[in-house]
């Protein structure tokens, strides 16, 4: 099997696109309509690769996001409640697409609304390209008996499964904003003061325990039926509220501490001259100049 991961820059800040994918000027959506069209030009080159290769029909392409955008003039979460780096599905929710003109690889052809968690990806990709025991034969290594990633592949390829893979997630444990994200079933708990504007100060040292997170607000949507958190269920059902709480509960006592140190390479955003993103790992082509990192 072969597995490539192309992860594009294109649509994330800094907002710039050449000159060449321009249709407008006049505001700052005509930047992201450039991006955006330099993406599916980056997508459409992928699909060419394969396609003269001889390999097209052998391949299944998986587009995903991995969170919602940010508040800015470029950008929208359309009618759902927040932004990145929030827990409100603005922030977590996500479009993405399977596709494969071979049916005998993607017989199922449709729309979920089921929970999928980007590590599920991990075991999905490898009962595709062969199931565990190929990948054990290839690599040496077993599956590991405490994986979180749950495998998609039926559900997602053929639709053989009646019901939802995955039931829960365990969104996120952030010590720093002392908020909490979890779902179960079609519940949301949120814990903590979702909109807190606080950040992570350099190399600061956040120990993970039940002082990490503000248990005195909680907030309880029907995900399902209100994915734009309107309608806060918290006193209508405490049961479900206290159940989804000892679960969370339970993850923070498995969690590592948050160390905050996160290098920064100034001159690695896109520029006239180079018109991408260059790599924080830089090659000989691009040697690293004096006096560029930070942080």
């Amino acid at each position: 099997p072969l597995f490539i991961y192309p992860a594009m820059q294109s649509t994330h800040s800094s907002y710039y696109a050449p000159s060449k994918y321009y249709d407008c000027t006049d505001n700052d959506r005509c930047t992201m309509q450039a991006m955006l069209k330099a993406a599916e030009e980056l997508l459409n080159d992928v699909v060419s690769y394969f396609e003269n290769a001889g390999m097209w029909e052998d391949t299944l392409l998986i587009y995903i996001s991995d969170n919602g955008a940010p508040s800015s003039t470029y950008t929208s979460n359309g009618h759902l409640r927040g932004e990145k780096g929030h827990l409100w599905e603005g922030g977590v929710r996500t479009v993405g697409f399977l596709y494969s003109i071979n049916q005998d690889i993607m017989p199922n052809r449709g729309s979920t609304s089921c929970y999928v968690h980007v590590s599920d990806w991990y075991s999905t990709i490898i009962t595709i390209s062969g199931g565990w025991d190929a990948y054990t034969s290839a690599t040496g290594l077993d599956m590991p008996s405490d994986l979180d990633s749950v495998d998609q592949s039926n559900y997602l390829l053929s639709g053989s499964s009646d019901s939802c893979p995955r039931t829960q997630i365990m969104l996120h444990i952030d010590p720093v904003m002392r908020v909490a994200g979890y779902y179960k079933y079609q519940y949301k708990l949120l814990i903590g003061y979702q909109d807190s504007s606080a950040s992570c100060e350099s190399a600061a040292f956040y120990p993970l325990d039940i002082g990490s997170i503000d248990l005195n607000i909680k907030q309880l949507f029907d995900i399902y039926d209100d994915p734009n958190e309107t309608t806060d269920l918290s006193s209508e059902y405490p049961e479900v509220v206290a159940d989804l709480t000892a679960d969370v509960l339970e993850y923070l006592s498995h969690q590592r501490p948050l160390q905050c140190q996160l290098p920064t390479i100034d001159w690695a955003n896109p520029s006239d001259d180079v018109p991408y993103y260059l790599p924080w790992d830089f090659s000989d082509d691009y040697p690293v100049p004096e006096n560029t990192l930070n942080g």
